[in-house]
């Protein structure tokens, strides 16, 4: 789907290990005895969430996986926006902050919640496109992790959904990255988030949503399938 606005979490589960079948997503594996992207969406979202595909769904919102790579770049680059961001999960192996890097490349790390820090929540404005990035502690030097692939190495770091509602209207996003680019377990489980876009003033006068605080969405000009 185009465009669609949203809301940011990290966190992820899939299929067993087995290869996706479209090149442009990246296979996530079985999180075994930790929590998986379905059980993270359900405790952040509600009600029972599962499998249909690459996509979730718990009867009345819907998580469709937003593509990794591709015509687009998928889910690497990201519009301006001002946003409210909620750490909804950490299973990870190495203490992180959560934040953004500026631009399409290059940039310094912008820390906007400590990962560790479940449940926290933060709103920032970012007035270009972005990259969603954590940086992991590696006790002697630091590593950044963002969303695009080709800041660590070619080597894909997040995956994300974007999150519906039973009307079909386009509520949010999810994020869910990994913090281990060497023997990863590619779990996508360490760090999920969850973004919502501030409304404008205009549109919390027209009405905003209801799910996620009642926070409507703008749209980038591209950000899943």
């Amino acid at each position: 789907m185009e465009s669609p606005a949203f809301i940011g979490v990290i966190g992820l589960i899939l299929t067993s290990g087995i290869a996706l079948a479209d090149n442009d997503y990246t296979t996530v594996r079985d999180a075994g005895s930790e929590p998986g992207h379905a059980s993270i969406l359900s405790s952040a979202l509600g009600g029972n969430f599962s499998a249909s595909g690459l996509d979730f769904s718990n009867g009345t919102i819907s998580a469709v996986r937003n593509r990794d790579s591709g015509m687009y770049s998928g889910d690497q680059i990201w519009s301006a926006g001002s946003f409210n961001a909620k750490i909804v999960g950490n299973h990870g192996s190495y203490d992180s902050l959560f934040g953004y890097v500026n631009g399409d490349r290059g940039g310094n790390f912008q820390t906007l919640l400590d990962a560790q820090d479940v449940d926290s929540s933060a709103s920032t404005t970012i007035n270009d496109d972005f990259r969603w990035a954590i940086k992991v502690d590696g006790f002697i030097f630091d590593h950044v992790y963002t969303s695009r692939e080709r800041d660590n190495y070619d080597k894909d770091m997040m995956v994300s959904y974007s999150l519906y509602n039973a009307a079909g209207s386009m509520i949010g996003s999810m994020l869910f990255f990994e913090d281990k680019k060497l023997f990863s377990d590619k779990d996508f489980n360490d760090v999920a988030v969850l973004l919502s876009i501030v409304p404008t003033p205009q549109a919390a006068g027209i009405g905003a949503l209801a799910l996620l605080g009642g926070l409507s969405m703008t749209r980038r000009r591209y950000m899943a399938r």
